[in-house]
């Protein structure tokens, strides 16, 4: 395992374990559900859905110092962890932070989603094992869903080569469907590139 994946892998350990209440979504999550590290798409950083409350964003900034993490708002460093106003604002504007690590990891830290709210996500996620931790991560046919709904160039990409390089692994589609139907995750899986989590 490299060091920026032992980092990534140290960061949602330390999260779970922290209480924090939150659930992987994004590419990110979405490569949980790949059956073996070769099939997960590449992706440089992965995207952690908090509930949108202080609460949980303080403990989400206390478990990643723990670990070596810093944190980042808009490109500049992000110091103000105790300054109620502050947090407040972040937390009513949907805003999100970035968790960097010195070797090399990238955690995003999001209140909001595009087309789903936190609530939704967090009824039915499916519970993978990393670093012996329980990690949550959007059920895989609403993090679809959630990317055809951004519908952002790199999105609409993203959705492309996923139906290409799980055309054999899908149910048929329907015709006008954008986002390909997943009856659910597979038995095995694998985080982006990094260790291999197991589904509880």
């Amino acid at each position: 395992m490299s060091k920026r994946d032992s980092a990534l892998v140290a960061g949602l350990g330390a999260l779970a374990r922290g209480g924090v209440d939150f659930i992987v979504v994004g590419v990110g999550g979405i490569n949980f559900y790949a059956a073996d590290e070769a099939s997960a798409i590449a992706t440089l950083d992965i995207d952690i859905l908090l509930r949108p409350d202080v609460a949980t964003l303080r403990a989400a900034f206390a478990a990643l110092q723990k670990v070596g993490f810093t944190f980042e708002a808009g490109g500049e460093p992000f110091v103000d962890f105790e300054d109620d106003v502050v947090l407040h604002n972040i937390v009513r504007s949907g805003a999100s932070l970035t968790a960097r690590h010195a070797r090399g990891a990238q955690l995003d830290l999001m209140l909001s989603i595009t087309g789903l709210h936190y609530d939704a996500l967090a009824a039915d996620p499916v519970t993978f094992t990393v670093a012996r931790a329980p990690v949550r991560v959007g059920r895989l046919e609403k993090l679809l869903r959630s990317k055809e709904l951004a519908g952002r160039p790199k999105d609409v990409e993203f959705l492309r080569l996923f139906a290409a390089r799980f055309r054999n692994d899908l149910p048929r589609r329907s015709v006008d469907a954008t986002v390909p139907k997943v009856r659910g995750p597979r038995r095995t899986a694998a985080p982006p590139k990094n260790p291999r989590p197991k589904k509880r």
